[in-house]
This record gives structure tokens, C-alpha cells and sequence, in this order.
């Protein structure tokens, strides 16, 4: 078990509880058993309490319980006034270490997980949709393939003692790090500590994640063919790059540079949404980064042991998903070839130096990165970033992106309607010509005339077409 205390005079009290387990640590035939099991703890009751007389306790003290289920780490958060902290303490604890397992809480948060799958996810946000499959995609074969909810069958399947084995077997004290900010009693960390001492020494079992990652084959195409006003795409490759590599602050630069989220200043950005006026937004990542629709910077605690590179594309016209997808995948292969400028590199290097403040601008966040820097072994994240950035170089940069960014092995996902006449457009690989409102400069039609034929090297037998329900089914 570790502590990591941030005292100070804040008289709010922000704790989070993170467990090394989660999505990837499910029992064979059982995916969803870590979500749900998290879901039991911070949204049912515990044995002394009925969910309802916690939620009437909490709802004076203006507090609530958090949770987050990833695939090696689950997250529990919340924050307290010093004057609610020790009744609030009190439940929260019983919750996590005396948990109820009421069967009425189970079906109420397995139908809400069986919800989200078949009604959010599938029905209503195409995008979240098109990044998950891409996951799925990528890591085919392995333990992260699995979306971290499950599948609608195996929710179905799972039992409440299935939970209670999976808590039984990982929630032990070697899994858990407990991190404390601001201005708690005296003491107060040790006596967690002491208090969370009632768990296992040690996990029953772990299922490991080795090093292997499967090969993508080259340009995969995934469609999911479902009601939609656009098409969703999304694009992706596994990377070993990770916090702590060599060339993790040199690709973070140019990923930024290319598509720094929610952000106007990347290539993508520029060249899609401001000169085409192609869609709403489009960025990319080096590191998971899930529910990007609603917020603007990433969420702590979502650590992985293998990570991929990967283009959010906001929903395009039908008409035009073809040259987005072109589009798209012509700017990764400039980057690529031709690198950043020196004016890319200089400027971006200084947004990042400033924007990391921004990431750790609640104690709440702090306390997460802090427990993923332990995780990915590297100390404050913060002073980690700016050393590493200082010490780059255009060249630096540019060498990074060229040892492991590309463009002709990648996995791409697309959601919406009409798949089939899209698939067969893009495997005879046909003219995808853009038509504009208003004129555009010159330069602009001169690269859409390339854009628009550019072969996307993607055959039959890599390409397939799925209805969206079967999907997570």
C-alpha cells in the first residue's frame, strides 16, 4: 500500500483511492465483473447502510463518490469540507471495505450498465462509439480488446458472487494507492492507512499483461453501419511509447502540433475544420483519452502499460467522409515525412511548458497525476514534462516522429449510415472530389485535387462491415 499526502490549509479535503486492477484483470467469460464490482462499491450500499440512507447522509455534506474503471486501474474520488470530512469518512470507508452486495443495487446498476452500452454508446454518440471500436481493433487478442463495461451477454451472465470474487481477489493492500490533499486533521493519513490495513496483504491472482501487443494488418477498415446524420472516423495504431520512454515528451510535442485537443492551432484542426470547413474538430493522442466530447483536458488515473497513437476525425457528411478520411491520412504522412518546422516546434514547446500547469490545476488532479507518475515510475509529472521538453530539439522531435509514427499500417474505424456504398467507393479507390458554399484560395484546390485521389492502399479481405448491434453485444 502507498500514501501520498499533499497537506496544506485548504479547507477541502480531496482523497482518491486507486486500485492497480481493473478491465484487463476480468475473469475469462466474465468482462464487466471490474466495472460492475466498482459500480457495487461507490453506487450501492454498504452493510450498515442502504444506498439511499448514504445518498440522504452525503446530500447535506454537498459530497459524493466517484468511480472510474480503466484497464489496469480502478479509481475511487471524492472531496469533503473539513467540517463534513469525519462523518463523510466514516461511510465512504464502510463502502469500500464493507460493502453490501444488495441485489436490488446490482440490477439497478446492471441495467444502467447494459444502458450505456446499448442505448449511449451504440445509439446516441457515434464518436465515443468509433474510438472504442478501434480499441477493440487494435488490441484484438488481447486483455484490453474488451470494453471496459463488458458486453451486454456477459453483464447478463455475471452474478453478484462474481463480484464479490473478483473484490476478494484484487482489492488487496499491494493494489492500493491512498492520496490525501488538503487540510485534514493531523494524522488523518495514517489512520487510512491503518483502516485500509483490513484488506488482503496480497491479490489472489493476476492475469498479467506481457509486453505483446498483436500486429495490426495494414490498413484495416471497420465499419459500423448504424442511423447517423455523419460518419464518425477514428484511426489508431499501438505505440510503445509511454511515460517514462525516451521519446514520450518528443511525440507528445508533435502530437500537439498536429492536433492538440479541443485546440484550434493543430495541423488537423487548420487544415479540415478551418480551411475546409469539414467537420467540428479533429486532434490526436498518444494516450488514451476517452469521453473527449466533454471535457477539455484528460482525466488522471487512466494509466496503461501500452498505449496507441490515434486521430479523432469529428463527424464529417457522408458525402464527404471519403476525402475526410484522405485528408486525414495526407497530413500524417506530411508530418511524417517532412516533420515540423522550426516555428511548429518552438511554439508548441512553449503551449506544453505553460499547459501542464493547467492539467494539475486542482488538487484533485494532482493527487492523480502523482499516482500515475508512480505507476509509469517517473516523479512529479510536472517537473517530468518540462525537463523533457527542454532538452528537445527540432531534429529530436522530428527523429521521434519518423522512428514511430506512420501512416500505412493503421487500423481505421467509421460510423454511420450508408457503409456498404462508402466501402465500395474507397476500395476502388474513386475520385472523392469536395464541393465548397463560398470559394476557397487557390492553394486549397490545388492540395484537394491530390487529396481527392490519393490511393489509400485498403483491400477487400481487410475490410469489414458490422450492424451496430452486434456491437459490445
Amino acid at each position: 500500500m502507498k500514501v501520498i499526502a499533499l497537506r496544506d490549509s485548504s479547507p477541502l479535503v480531496s482523497m482518491r483511492l486507486v486500485f492497480k486492477t481493473g478491465a484487463a484483470q476480468d475473469p475469462l467469460r466474465q468482462a464487466g465483473a471490474a466495472w460492475m464490482t466498482a459500480s457495487m462499491l461507490a453506487g450501492g450500499g454498504s452493510r450498515t447502510r442502504s444506498y439511499k440512507e448514504i445518498i440522504d447522509a452525503f446530500f447535506p455534506m454537498g459530497v459524493s463518490v466517484g468511480s472510474q474503471v480503466d484497464k489496469e486501474m480502478i479509481c475511487f474520488a471524492a472531496e469533503a469540507h473539513i467540517d463534513h470530512l469525519e462523518r463523510f469518512y466514516v461511510i465512504f470507508r464502510d463502502m469500500l471495505l464493507d460493502p453490501g452486495w444488495r441485489a436490488d443495487d446490482f440490477e439497478r446498476l446492471r441495467d444502467d450498465t447494459v444502458n450505456y452500452l446499448e442505448v449511449e454508446l451504440r445509439g446516441q454518440n457515434d464518436e465515443e462509439l468509433a474510438k472504442e471500436v478501434l480499441y477493440q481493433r487494435v488490441f484484438a487478442g488481447h486483455p484490453y480488446e474488451r470494453h471496459n463495461a463488458g458486453t451486454v451477454a456477459s453483464l447478463r451472465e455475471l452474478k453478484i458472487v462474481d463480484l464479490r470474487e473478483f473484490y476478494l481477489a484484487q482489492f488487496a493492500q499491494e493494489n492500493l494507492t491512498i492520496a490525501l490533499a488538503g487540510g485534514y486533521p493531523e494524522g488523518f493519513n495514517e489512520r487510512a492507512r491503518r483502516d485500509f490495513t483490513a484488506l488482503p496483504l496480497k491479490a489472489r491472482s493476476q492475469n498479467g499483461l506481457d509486453g505483446t501487443v498483436p500486429e495490426i494488418r495494414p490498413n484495416e477498415l471497420f465499419m459500423i453501419e448504424k442511423p447517423a446524420r455523419g460518419v464518425a472516423i477514428s484511426l489508431g495504431f499501438p505505440i510503445e511509447v509511454k511515460r517514462g520512454h525516451a521519446d514520450y515528451p518528443a511525440l507528445l510535442l508533435a502530437t500537439s502540433a498536429l492536433g492538440q485537443h479541443r485546440m484550434s492551432s493543430g495541423r488537423l484542426f487548420t487544415r479540415m475544420r478551418q480551411l475546409r470547413g469539414l467537420n467540428y474538430g479533429d486532434y490526436s493522442y498518444i494516450e488514451h483519452f476517452p469521453g473527449g466530447m466533454y471535457t477539455l483536458e484528460p482525466s488522471p488515473n487512466l494509466a496503461r502499460s501500452h498505449q496507441i497513437f490515434q486521430l479523432w476525425i469529428r463527424p464529417v457528411e457522408r458525402e464527404q467522409a471519403h476525402f475526410a478520411l484522405r485528408l486525414a491520412l495526407h497530413e500524417l504522412e506530411r508530418l511524417v515525412r517532412d516533420g515540423l518546422s522550426q516555428e511548429e516546434f518552438e511554439r508548441t514547446r512553449s503551449f506544453l511548458s505553460k499547459y501542464v500547469n493547467l492539467l494539475l490545476k486542482t488538487k484533485e488532479a494532482e493527487l492523480g497525476y502523482a499516482i500515475d507518475s508512480e505507476f509509469y515510475g517517473i516523479g512529479a509529472f510536472p517537473k517530468y514534462l518540462r525537463d523533457g521538453l527542454k532538452q528537445l530539439t527540432l531534429e529530436s522531435v522530428n527523429d521521434a516522429i519518423r522512428s514511430h509514427l506512420r501512416w500505412d499500417q493503421i487500423a481505421i474505424v467509421m460510423a454511420g449510415e450508408g457503409m456498404g456504398e462508402l466501402r465500395d467507393r474507397i476500395l476502388a479507390n474513386e475520385i472523392s472530389p469536395m464541393t465548397y458554399n463560398s470559394p476557397k484560395p487557390d492553394e486549397i484546390l490545388e492540395e484537394d485535387r491530390i487529396v481527392e485521389r490519393r490511393p489509400l492502399a485498403i483491400s477487400a479481405h481487410c475490410t469489414t462491415i458490422l450492424p451496430v448491434e452486434e456491437i459490445f453485444s
